[in-house]
């Protein structure tokens, strides 16, 4: 028998799960390579058999006797296959592996392959984290312009699937650091290292909406002709 039904239905398991903000590893030996980014975000749930609902701690009606509720942890984690922003969580286990890769590897340094391990519904499903390769200058920048998503209202359950990235308060609007990164990327790094020195940032996307303009202007000024004419000092 033809193995182009598994193909097919395995892809197309894939597509239904691209689209949205969180990343979908639902079959064994599904992966996704990316970026760990921002801070994350644990919040203690129950599984209702349908979806995970916040625990409200005393007084919960979902704790009772043998219903202790798990940790999950969100991250934003980009992804360069679809040069996007997504969201991804994982239980206890998950999340200390998470602490080991960032204490050996470091996650602003490099891209992780993450792997399932385990069949869709098998409760022994684990996830294996592996560094894949270091990230360049040029991927750096992609990252850096790309908004972290307001994981704190998508764990409260508002709008998880159609969610935007949102710009932290006062900053700079991620369309406009898209633009900003794309000038900077054809400048000489050492340029790119003085600019974000002027603006005492380390990512594009840390700048304040408040300087937009001057930011503007001062690659303006890093990419404008110099005239290179010898001046007679004494004319």
């Amino acid at each position: 028998m033809s193995n182009a039904w598994e193909t097919a239905q395995s892809l197309a398991e894939q597509h239904a799960n691209s689209g949205g903000i969180f990343i979908r590893l639902s079959n064994n030996g599904d992966k996704v390579v990316g970026a760990f980014c921002g801070e994350p975000h644990a919040r203690e749930v129950h599984w209702t058999g349908e979806k995970y609902v916040e625990c409200t701690g005393d007084g919960c009606k979902l704790c009772a006797p043998g219903k202790r509720p798990s940790l999950r942890v969100m991250l934003n984690f980009y992804v360069p296959a679809e040069s996007e922003m997504k969201v991804i969580e994982g239980g206890t286990a998950w999340f200390k592996d998470v602490i080991k890769v960032r204490d050996k590897y470091g996650l602003d340094k490099w891209l992780f392959e993450i792997e399932r391990h385990g069949d869709s519904g098998d409760p022994k499903t684990t996830y294996s984290i592996l560094p894949e390769e270091k990230t360049d200058d040029e991927l750096r920048a992609d990252i850096a312009a790309a908004a972290l998503h307001d994981l704190a209202n998508i764990g409260n359950g508002e709008e998880e699937e159609k969610a935007p990235a949102k710009s932290r308060a006062g900053s700079i609007n991620p369309r406009v650091a898209g633009e900003l990164v794309a000038q900077l990327k054809a400048l000489p790094r050492s340029d790119v290292d003085t600019f974000l020195a002027e603006f005492k940032v380390e990512r594009v996307r840390d700048l304040q909406a408040s300087d937009e303009a001057k930011a503007r202007k001062y690659i303006a000024s890093l990419t404008a002709p110099q005239d290179d004419s010898e001046i007679d000092p004494f004319a």
